[in-house]
């Protein structure tokens, strides 16, 4: 979440023959089992289509988004998103081999009948695998997100008129819907020193020495400093796919701008950061203080915004410290972006893989909620955003 309230938005609309034989469809608005089964099939098969375009091979030629049968109005936006994920599996072949395959799975499905049509709202969670097997790394990377496709019932089977994904606004969207990046904001630069995205030359890189290990909790003591581990493996376990894979314990900020930052605050509380302040005691603008409260306004911005996350974590407290190459991060450091440059930031990211030992990563992965993601290329994240501010923390 940014530091300020951010409404969601929706992305329309995408393309592309359905099951053959008409709906099941008893009657108007009922939505029978076997039109369940039919919709979710077809659902999942129109997602495989855009996951399988961004997966194949360099050359493909073929006209169509989609084997699933589109009204016109959806058809119209197919030549967009072919082109657009295209594009968009040029750009990661490029700067770090693209994907090999993809596996897309159709969650919690939930039926809307009106009459002949039926929208179908579900989460859908998406596998793609790397090309590129590094050493110590995840093999693929996965999103969750939620849609809701639109389909009507004609006489020769189900036909899509209307796919609608649910981002949060001014998020980076999954690579199988790539959307442009956020326009930048011209203004007087920035307010804070911002890290460079630079990869290091290979003289840096033989000049540069081993990465440092985190101290995490101090051998043979009692002073416990942060648990590493633990909040590695809670990043892990909630990210999702589905909000329903949150940790219950916590709201979720989904519905004002995304709920990034509130995952960072739980998973840096999980691995050891105590709170700073309460309510009603402190004010909950107050950067120096960082806590949780039964509802939002008995919580400090500090815990759920980015950029009043990051004054906390890196000058109220100092519970971080400055890095100026993004690629010198570790695991379970912190990386925030400001991806219009209008000096409020936008995002907030945990790092939950890297390969390679040296000061410089060959790639890290990182994972964050709204839109939920799992172990993506930074090398991916960054192409799909290249002007926007990035800050990285360590830990």
């Amino acid at each position: 979440m940014r530091g300020k309230l951010i409404i969601p938005i929706v992305l329309a609309v995408v393309a592309g023959t359905g099951l053959s034989g008409a709906p099941a469809l008893a009657t108007p608005g009922d939505v029978v089992a076997a039109d369940q089964a039919q919709l979710v099939t077809l659902a999942r098969r129109y997602l495989q289509d855009r996951a399988d375009r961004l997966t194949a091979p360099d050359g493909v030629t073929t006209h169509r988004l989609t084997s699933v049968a589109v009204d016109a109005a959806v058809g119209a936006e197919l030549a967009g998103d072919l082109a657009a994920i295209d594009a968009r599996r040029t750009l990661l072949r490029k700067v770090n081999g693209g994907h090999t395959r993809a596996e897309v799975a159709v969650l919690h499905p939930v039926f809307d009948a009106r009459g002949s049509s039926v929208d179908v709202a579900f989460t859908e969670h998406t596998k793609l695998y790397f090309a590129r097997a590094l050493p110590d790394a995840p093999k693929y990377e996965e999103y969750g997100v939620d849609r809701r496709l639109t389909f009507q019932a004609t006489p020769n089977g189900w036909r899509l008129t209307g796919d609608v994904v649910d981002l949060a606004q001014g998020e980076l969207a999954p690579d199988t819907d790539p959307a442009a990046a956020p326009a930048v904001v011209e203004n007087s630069g920035a307010k804070r020193p911002n890290t460079a995205v630079d990869r290091p030359t290979e003289a840096q890189l033989r000049a540069a020495p081993a990465a440092a290990a985190k101290p995490g909790i101090a051998a043979g003591t009692s002073t416990v400093l942060y648990d590493y581990s633990a909040m590695l493996n809670y990043a892990n376990q909630y990210w999702g796919p589905s909000d329903s894979n949150y940790n219950g314990s916590y709201r979720t900020y989904g519905g004002n701008g995304g709920d990034c930052t509130n995952f960072v605050s739980q998973i840096t509380r999980y691995g050891g950061w105590s709170t700073v302040g309460s309510w009603p005691g402190d004010s909950r603008a107050d950067n120096s203080k960082w806590f949780y409260g039964s509802f939002t306004w008995t919580t400090s911005y500090s815990w759920p915004a980015a950029e009043n996350w990051y004054w906390f974590a890196a000058h109220e407290s100092g519970r971080t410290s400055y890095l100026d190459n993004v690629w010198k991060m570790l695991v379970t450091d912190v990386l925030q972006v400001d991806f219009d440059r209008d000096n409020n930031i936008s995002h907030s990211l945990f790092v939950t893989g890297r390969s390679g030992s040296g000061q410089y990563a060959n790639e890290l992965y990182v994972t964050y909620h709204s839109n939920n993601t799992h172990n993506k290329p930074l090398s991916s994240f960054i192409a799909s955003a290249p002007d926007a501010w990035y800050y990285a923390h360590r830990t």
